[in-house]
């Protein structure tokens, strides 16, 4: 079989033989790639299986297709740096958000800066109880201050649905904001 064989039975008819050709030719340089971005073997296979996959699902859209690896290869790239990019910002949101909320709370009157500690003491709390794809927008938005515009272009999705992920997160974070200041208190 060859590579124009394979795409053709995968284009018109989504036949697993064709794709199976692909990932058999493809899969140790896509690896390669994964790692290099990744850092990490675990994380790369992941990324691989994930991306091979989803190209698989997306292949029988398209009209033309003359060479796999270029096109899987954004694919992969994206996921990789998506990948990173969360990591990234659950590692700056651990360390950050202390040295954020401390630098808020100095210069305040001490009884300010207490209550502001709880409030931030609160808020850390619920936003490790939300799931990471709220918690990472709501840090784009509100801890690193983007743009919807900006935020788009980072994940790469369309404004609308930064839109939509927003006002998801924001309901997700309200409701259990309220469960934490309605639970029971201590001594009592």
């Amino acid at each position: 079989m060859t590579e124009a064989h394979a795409i053709t039975l995968c284009l018109r008819h989504r036949d697993p033989a064709g794709f199976e050709y692909l990932v058999q030719r493809y899969r140790r340089e896509a690896f390669v790639h994964a790692v290099t971005l990744l850092g990490n073997s675990e994380d790369a296979e992941d990324a691989c299986q994930e991306c091979f996959s989803k190209a698989f699902r997306t292949m029988p859209r398209l009209r033309k297709l003359d060479r796999f690896y270029p096109w899987f290869y954004r694919i992969l790239r994206n996921h990789c740096l998506n990948v990173l990019a969360r990591k990234h910002t659950r590692v700056r949101f651990a360390t950050d958000v202390s040295a954020r909320l401390r630098d808020r709370a100095s210069g305040e009157r001490p009884e300010t800066a207490l209550l502001q500690r709880e409030q931030n003491t609160r808020i850390r709390e619920v936003l490790q109880r939300l799931p990471p794809e709220h918690r990472e927008i709501l840090v784009l938005k509100y801890f690193d201050d983007l743009s919807y515009r900006e935020i788009a272009l980072r994940l790469g999705i369309p404004r609308g649905t930064v839109m939509s992920r927003l006002y998801y997160a924001r309901k997700a974070f309200r409701t259990s904001y309220c469960q934490i200041d309605s639970g029971p208190k201590e001594g009592v």
